[in-house]
């Protein structure tokens, strides 16, 4: 089949969008492929129609759980065969699907970056016809990028192994620098690279420095009444506390972050997708693999730490071309907190090798042994146990997965998995010694007539109400099985998972790599000063924007900076100078600058002063401005 043919097939469209063929085809051609496609450009398909056009498996390296299980789940229910490894999985489960992959029963394998390391995986992985190997979210690899997992930087090895097959990277965001580092990362050879305009003629892009935020949010809102919309949040207590004003003021609103069941996030995400609720308020947590066309607004009551971030949640709005605003609040004290945000990111170094020594003895594990075993963690008893502050050690974890001690998911939900692993004549014994069981192993048997070579998902709730049996008895029932020896289960898990990427080591030997420490650390206070300068400077948004990211715009008139310059009689250079000459005559207080300064909206002369602030042309102090 063509690629085009393929994408009629099991996607449903006649035809590519903009640069995707191109993309496909220099793949399906043997090409290293780089492309860079920014959030809602259909990356996806970029790897998926080549990897099934090409003949053999199709490897996908992703970084994140909850994505994989998403991608897997869609290609399924387009008749593909996909199937993911990723930490918090049982050896045996690991086993059969790697063995699936080895004797072509899949289309699809997805792996997280750490497993390619294990033996298990390379043995196999040596024995697989491989058509592609594709890497998701390929910023990950890129020590400069917003979000570097070190096991990404293992994965040009796959190479050594398969070296004839392609390789092709996509990412939604990369600077140049992190462009340019991801090749060298993956040895990647003469890649074909593709990239997509950044710019979205529909969105506006608007930021506003405002005293009540609340308000603020509550305002927006009230414009959009009937509309989708998104509020995002840094917190999980802010989101709850943002959406009960809402809805104390009457509007449609529901909460979505990482710390729900997942049940609950399921059931909030379809009401949001089916319109039962308009608004959603939630961390960014929320938005990986949704792609609802008609949301109308995105407001930020908190600013993200960087560029990258703010424009992927951004970018969630408008995906059907259909004009739609951005706004972003913040005061000056947020700007203080933004900084001491990245402060709190870094803990002392001590701290780090005290938690990882915490950890291993929370979970039992002795020295010399734990590598690539996962635990689920819940770091509330974890804080409890040991005496710690909970933010402090959270950014403790994420230090040491940076170092490369540990790989730390946040909560993902698992479902309960299950295997039979006697023969059918066995199992057939056991239902007629105990007719009690006989109902739930006859169910499961029919409703999944591979569960004695697979693993199968088993949600409790729904085979008691199929039996009419309450959850607790079929759980209880399942518990026996496995008890008994008949059955393998992976059970339900809600928790965060941490798998150990190498053995315990004894506290004298562990390290914290102080360079990759302080790396990270002038990464991430580089990008927020990039975040900084967007927010504040008297600039049109998207140009700001674009230039980011490598490319050149045109003032979009309907941005904040844009509509004030607009209306005002000034541009923002004049404006500069105007208070330039005014300051060099007398200090001034804002009000009194508003009066001297005729036609100019008051939101705009802030955002122009907070700018010269910034970059220290002027000096603010006790409600009175004076130049440097």
């Amino acid at each position: 089949m063509t690629a085009v043919e393929i994408l009629k097939k099991y996607w449903g469209f006649d035809s590519f969008r903009k640069q995707q063929e191109e993309i496909v085809q220099s793949a399906i051609n043997g090409h290293d492929t780089f492309a860079l496609l920014p959030t809602g450009g259909g990356k996806s398909i970029c790897f998926q129609v080549p990897g099934l056009a090409r003949e053999g498996i199709c490897l996908v390296v992703s970084p994140l759980i909850a994505l994989m299980q998403d991608q897997v789940k869609n290609l399924k229910s387009r008749g593909l065969k996909a199937a993911a490894i990723t930490s918090g999985m049982s050896r045996r489960e690991i086993d059969i699907i790697l063995d699936n992959a080895k004797f072509g029963g899949l289309d699809f394998l997805y792996v997280s970056p750490e497993r390619l390391k294990t033996d298990i995986f390379i043995a196999r992985f040596k024995q697989m016809k491989i058509s592609l190997i594709a890497i998701d979210e390929a910023h990950c690899v890129s020590q400069w990028g917003h979000d570097f997992r070190p096991p990404y930087m293992e994965i040009y090895k796959l190479r050594e192994i398969h070296a004839d097959v392609p390789i092709i990277a996509v990412t939604a965001t990369a600077t140049d620098e992190v462009r340019a580092d991801i090749i060298t990362q993956l040895q990647m050879r003469n890649p074909n690279y593709f990239e997509g305009g950044f710019a979205r003629d529909n969105i506006s892009y608007e930021v506003y420095a405002v005293e009540n935020k609340r308000n603020a949010i509550l305002k927006a809102c009230q414009r959009f009444i009937g509309s989708t919309g998104i509020v995002y949040c840094q917190t999980r207590r802010e989101t709850k506390d943002i959406a009960r004003m809402l809805i104390a003021h009457g509007f449609s609103a529901g909460v979505y972050h990482g710390g729900m069941l997942g049940d609950e996030r399921n059931k909030k995400l379809d009401a949001w997708l089916n319109n039962e609720i308009r608004i959603v308020v939630a961390t960014n947590a929320f938005g990986m693999g949704i792609d609802k066309p008609d949301v109308r607004f995105v407001l930020h009551y908190e600013i993200p730490n960087n560029l990258e971030a703010y424009f992927q949640e951004a970018g969630r709005s408008g995906r059907d071309g259909k004009a739609s605003r951005n706004m972003a609040f913040y005061s000056q004290i947020d700007l203080v907190r933004m900084r001491q945000r990245i402060e709190q990111q870094f803990p002392p170094i001590d701290l780090i090798k005290t938690v990882y020594r915490a950890l291993c003895n929370h979970f039992g594990i002795a020295i010399g042994s734990g590598a690539n075993e996962s635990y689920g963690l819940s770091i509330k008893d974890l804080v409890k146990k040991y005496g710690f502050e909970p933010l402090p050690t959270y950014n403790a974890l994420k230090i040491l997965e940076l170092n490369g001690s540990i790989l730390f998911n946040e909560a993902v939900f698992h479902p309960t998995k299950i295997k039979f692993i006697v023969s059918n004549k066995t199992l057939y014994n056991f239902q007629l010694r105990n007719d009690d069981y006989d109902p739930l192993i006859s169910y499961l048997s029919r409703s999944h007539p591979g569960i004695f070579e697979n693993y199968y998902e088993v949600n409790e709730t729904r085979v008691g109400q199929k039996l009419k049996k309450p959850k607790t008895l079929i759980h209880k029932q399942l518990q026996y099985l496995e008890k008994q020896g008949l059955a393998d289960i992976s059970w339900q898990s809600e928790l965060p998972q941490v798998t150990l990427l190498h053995e315990r080591l004894p506290d004298n030997y562990m390290q914290i790599d102080k360079k990759v420490y302080q790396t990270r650390k002038d990464v991430a206070e580089k990008k927020l000063e990039s975040m900084l300068n967007f927010v504040q400077k008297p600039i049109c948004r998207s140009i700001l924007l674009l230039e980011y990211f490598g490319q050149k715009g045109k003032p979009c008139g309907k941005c904040d900076v844009c509509l004030a310059e607009n209306k005002s009689n000034y541009s923002a250079e004049e404006l500069q100078g105007i208070i330039d000459n005014l300051l060099n005559e007398k200090d001034m207080s804002l009000d009194q600058l508003q009066d001297e300064i005729k036609g100019v909206e008051r939101h705009y002369l802030v955002g122009v002063l907070n700018w010269m602030m910034d970059v220290d042309l002027v000096n603010f102090k006790e409600g009175v401005f004076s130049n440097v």
